[in-house]
């Protein structure tokens, strides 16, 4: 059996896909490909360029920011997470680094010209398929935006705290 077989009654279930007809994914999932990367590989880099978009069907994988010569953990990503969305969106350089961190991950990926290829072929499809990426990057964009927050009230609360 082809792993691309093993991976379409289960794809349903995953990250963005749980949102698509079950048809729709299964139409998806035959335009990607299916393939294991090993521990240390990295699936972007930040302040390069990425054409593509990777959904983690098993194992793990950390994204750091380089700022001020310091790498910032700012994610830690497994099943059903994907990588590269933005890329997919706006090819612009890439804005984190991704790392698989897990002994090996099982990724579903997808160049950024398959996936337009696949949107074009069908607008009613590519658009469902956008709707369900633009709501995992506002729920992302909300976490983040949460998390920044509770930095900001942390150091303000440390430095209100100081004796002087």
């Amino acid at each position: 059996m082809k792993m691309i077989d093993y991976l379409k009654p289960k794809v349903k279930e995953i990250g963005f896909f749980s949102g698509l007809d079950e048809d729709l994914c299964e139409k998806l999932v035959e335009v990607g490909n299916l393939v294991t990367k090993k521990k240390g590989e990295y699936l972007v880099i930040q302040g390069r360029r990425h054409s593509g978009m990777s959904l983690i069907i098993s194992g793990e994988v950390s994204v750091k920011i380089s700022a001020n010569g310091e790498n910032i953990k700012v994610a830690k990503l497994e099943s059903g997470d994907v990588v590269g969305e933005m890329s997919i969106i706006d090819p612009k350089k890439a804005s984190a680094t991704a790392r698989i961190v897990s002994e090996e991950a099982q990724l579903w990926e997808i160049s950024a010209d398959d996936f337009n290829e696949f949107l074009l072929a069908d607008l009613n499809e590519g658009f469902e398929i956008l709707k369900e990426l633009a709501k995992m990057l506002c729920k992302r964009l909300r976490t983040y935006n949460e998390r920044m927050l509770h930095s900001m009230y942390d150091e303000r609360n440390h430095y209100l705290e100081q004796d002087y």
